[in-house]
């Protein structure tokens, strides 16, 4: 018996990460809840706004559906070394990925390119 799922509704689930995030952060330990992904924290060495705009919902190629986090620069505030990007609004941490540890300087700035941020399969 054959099965199926419309996009749309794969699409429903990913469109919650891109409608609720306001902000990325870098940190220099994975953040799990906002006051820790803001500049008011340890973890943080940076921050900056992040929305709608920043993510693209599309086809993955083979197996279902997926969210794109978009490149973007993030003013450092704080010198150490990045192992986390978070994306959070006012209130809540929406999710936490890694990157490769990158060394970075208050003033400077870090480009976080663009990556897969979470798929949602088809129905097997």
């Amino acid at each position: 018996m054959g099965k199926f799922l419309v996009d749309g509704a794969a699409d429903a689930d990913l469109a919650y990460i891109r409608d609720q995030t306001g902000f990325i952060c870098i940190c220099n330990a994975q953040p799990t809840n906002v006051s820790q992904g803001t500049t008011l924290s340890n973890y943080s060495l940076g921050t900056a706004a992040y929305g709608t705009a920043n993510w693209t919902i599309g086809d993955d190629g083979s197996t279902g559906r997926k969210i794109t986090a978009g490149a973007i620069a993030v003013p450092v505030t704080a010198s150490g070394t990045v192992t986390h990007v978070g994306f959070y609004n006012a209130g809540t941490m929406i999710g936490v990925g890694t990157i490769a540890p990158t060394a970075v300087t208050a003033g400077g700035t870090l480009t976080v390119n663009a990556f897969d941020f979470n798929k949602v399969a088809d129905i097997a």
